[in-house]
């Protein structure tokens, strides 16, 4: 996962809840530092986390199953408005095969494209 992201966090721990057994690796988002918090947030709910540098994130795609990332919008032709690096971790993702799902809200749907 990449940044913190209040719906990210309500997936994984909703996940967790149900005995699923899993580990996050979660992306530092650097400058501002969200993946810190996100991490913490997770690791206070006894979900397993590491926390990487963003510039390690295509050398630990390989031993990812899922990328998860957040969405600012959805657009109607099934584009995303994203944070920034979300572009850098879902090419990784590309290079490596590994599945892409967007966690995000409904009000977060855009008509528009």
């Amino acid at each position: 996962t990449h940044l913190y992201n209040l719906h990210k966090l309500q997936f994984l721990k909703a996940a967790a809840a149900k005995k699923r057994k899993f580990q996050v690796v979660v992306c530092e988002g650097a400058p501002h530092f969200g993946g810190h918090s996100m991490a913490k947030s997770l690791a206070e709910a006894g979900i397993e986390t590491t926390v990487i540098h963003d510039s390690a994130t295509f050398a630990i795609m390989a031993r990812v199953n899922k990328v998860i990332l957040p969405a600012h919008a959805v657009l109607a032709n099934g584009g995303l408005i994203a944070p920034s690096g979300s572009n850098m971790v879902a090419l990784a993702a590309k290079q490596n095969s590994v599945p892409v799902v967007i966690v995000t809200g409904m009000f977060k749907l855009c008509p528009m494209y």
